[in-house]
């Protein structure tokens, strides 16, 4: 055999530039370290091969038709069975509880705008129950698992985890953060959507208690906020 029974492949750069080569194989490396390598046959020798390769975990093909000459292709990666590159998926509800004499007409936002907040903090799997409390709830969770006589705007409770998802509640008292927003001279809405995005940092294993975790989960949560048109919580 000779290189004259190797097939010719044409390499095309960004510019649309064409270079043809002969090649046994064509070597397609991402800068994550996967690699998908498209073994030639000399002519009328052999089949294709495609094997992909990856520094963790498993390689996974994935042909998908798109037309009938057009296929597309994905080179995904399992860790511990899970696609690493696969967006987190949130499991959403919502539960309202707060008496009406407290919100006499509606202020809490619709479920789809929650979900925009959460989703936009969302760093792994979830299963999240939002629950809009009054004041003597808020009250009660307060002292019954801090300790602390008053209402306070955002509590988070983690359970465990289900089908690797994370399981939690998010417990928001809707008059103390009403009355925040107006003290603090916020939209209500951005407001909002700050407490929804820090309980669900919470949730996630973030935490304040020292500078060095507040400074970074406060950086983390300026990023997530501006992502969503919203303005810094902690400007002065």
């Amino acid at each position: 055999m000779t290189t004259n029974d190797l097939p010719t492949f044409n390499a095309i750069d960004s510019r649309g530039r064409s270079r043809a080569l002969k090649a046994e194989a064509i070597e397609v490396r991402w800068p994550d370290g996967r690699t998908l390598t498209l073994s030639l046959p000399f002519a009328d020798e052999g089949d294709i091969e495609l094997q992909a390769e990856a520094p963790a975990g498993v390689p996974v093909i994935t042909l998908k038709p798109a037309a009938c000459n057009l296929v597309m292709l994905d080179v995904d990666t399992l860790i511990d069975g899970v696609d690493a590159d696969a967006e987190p998926v949130l499991t959403l509800t919502v539960q309202n509880a707060v008496p009406a004499e407290e919100e006499p007409k509606r202020v809490r936002p619709k479920k789809k705008l929650i979900r925009e907040w959460a989703n936009a903090a969302l760093m792994r799997d979830a299963n999240v129950t939002l629950r809009w409390v009054g004041e003597a709830e808020g009250r009660k969770l307060n002292a019954d698992y801090r300790d602390k006589d008053y209402a306070t705007n955002v509590l988070t409770f983690v359970y465990d985890e289900s089908d690797g998802a994370l399981t939690g509640d998010l417990v928001i008292c809707l008059p103390v953060v009403v009355a925040e927003a107006e003290a603090q001279g916020k939209s209500l809405t951005a407001h909002l959507a700050h407490l929804v995005v820090h309980g669900m940092l919470h949730l996630q294993g973030m935490d304040h208690e020292d500078a060095a975790d507040a400074e970074g989960m406060e950086a983390m949560e300026r990023e997530i906020l501006a992502s969503l048109g919203y303005p810094d919580p902690y400007a002065e």
